[in-house]
């Protein structure tokens, strides 16, 4: 008698499982969501370094300079973004010169590959577009030297790893090469100059609502 309440109790358990199963909502049931990641809109600092050839010679070349970026992006899918970028380095000074100072913009169009890992996120970028390179006026051993500036194609390359900051932000560890194919003006001939970037970005993911 006992054996057959516990058969029984056990049967109409599993029963009110699988009916309670059956009711559940299954994916296709869920509702789509309403809001979708668009892209994002990014601005970070740091340090820009000059390396390789009269540039970035230790002893005769010019000096580290503050640089500032910023970027807005559109995703195309889970992996793949494009966007443009923007940077402005205002102080690379001239380690032989007193006075001589170097101010360069760029804007770049880029594409960038994403690559989710937990909270983290591993990217790498892809940009090319034009550089911008000015030298204010100055005197050195009582000469004035006139102005001078120039533009150039360039590119850049590197990447870099997010994690989550504060209300939605996520912070980002920026490593990227910049190449300057020619820095050539009326006062300096630097060839071609090349840049290492190293800066910490802030983004914000841009939502948008879904068309019903």
């Amino acid at each position: 008698m006992l054996k057959n309440a516990a058969l029984l109790s056990l049967l109409l358990a599993g029963a009110a499982v699988t009916a309670a199963a059956q009711n559940l909502p299954g994916l296709e049931d869920l509702p789509e969501p309403t809001r979708y990641l668009a892209g994002y809109v990014s601005g970070g600092g740091g340090l820009s370094l000059p390396f390789g050839g009269h540039w970035g010679d230790t002893e005769a070349g010019f000096k580290p300079s503050p640089v500032l970026a910023l970027s807005a992006s559109k995703r195309v899918d889970e992996l793949l973004s494009w966007g443009l970028e923007t940077s402005y380095a205002w102080n690379y000074k001239y380690r032989v010169q007193s006075g001589l100072d170097l101010r360069m913009f760029s804007l770049t169009p880029f594409v960038k590959a994403t690559f989710p890992e937990g909270n983290l996120l591993y990217y790498g970028v892809l940009g090319a577009g034009v550089y911008q390179w000015s030298q204010p006026a100055f005197s050195a051993g009582g000469t004035r030297y006139s102005s001078d500036s120039g533009s150039s194609l360039g590119l850049n390359l590197g990447g870099g790893v997010s994690y989550p900051f504060w209300l939605g932000l996520r912070a980002a560890l920026d490593l990227r090469w910049h190449h300057v194919f020619n820095m050539k003006g009326s006062n300096l001939d630097m060839a071609s100059a090349d840049n290492f970037n190293i800066m910490l970005v802030i983004s914000s993911g841009i939502w948008k609502n879904r068309a019903k």
